[in-house]
């Protein structure tokens, strides 16, 4: 375990990391980079191991809500997208689904609904993965029917039709959870 790993490094950073929601995600974390630096630095030139000498070296950097006001004051909040436009998009990403009856307009909307999302900046890397996955599934089913030869498959058609509405239907649920999580907090 590096000294870094302390749990009260560790909750220190995650503070600042709290307290620092409205940066950008890169300016962010270059900032909890550089403190994790500052602090590995400041705590073996003094040799620091006990706890009361952390909290010393802690107290030292300042208070995580300081820091934060200050980095918050040197860049403008990370932009948000309007709520039209999100939900403009969310209503692009949930017609995917229906669109795999359509395979010719199915690939361009796929296309505009997965680089919309993935420009759009309020949503973390992991909800823009789920929503990508969510909304590739109607595609991959359409191919797989084509890749897949007739009569291969002997689950007959009583299993088909329930996956022939799930499938349809999982974009607009990831539409859902995107809608969820940009709502929520940082």
């Amino acid at each position: 375990m590096t000294i870094t790993d302390h749990p009260l490094v560790k909750k220190y950073l995650a503070a600042v990391a709290r307290e620092t929601a409205g940066l950008g995600p890169e300016r962010r974390n270059e900032l909890l980079a550089d403190l994790e630096e500052h602090i590995a630095v400041a705590l073996s030139e003094e040799s620091a191991s006990g706890d009361d000498e952390i909290r010393t070296v802690l107290a030292r950097l300042g208070d995580p809500r300081t820091i934060a006001a200050t980095a918050l004051g040197e860049e403008p909040p990370a932009p948000q997208m309007s709520r039209g436009r999100t939900l403009a998009l969310l209503g692009l990403l949930a017609a995917t689904g229906p669109l795999m009856f359509f395979p010719p307009a199915l690939v361009p909307a796929l296309i505009g609904a997965i680089w919309w999302l993935w420009t759009a900046p309020q949503w973390r890397h992991r909800d823009k993965a789920i929503g990508t996955v969510a909304a590739l599934v109607p595609l991959l089913f359409v191919v797989s029917q084509w890749v897949v030869p007739a009569g291969t498959l002997t689950f007959g058609l009583g299993a088909f039709l329930p996956v022939l509405v799930v499938v349809p239907v999982l974009p607009a649920a990831a539409g859902g959870y995107l809608l969820w999580a940009a709502k929520r907090p940082a």
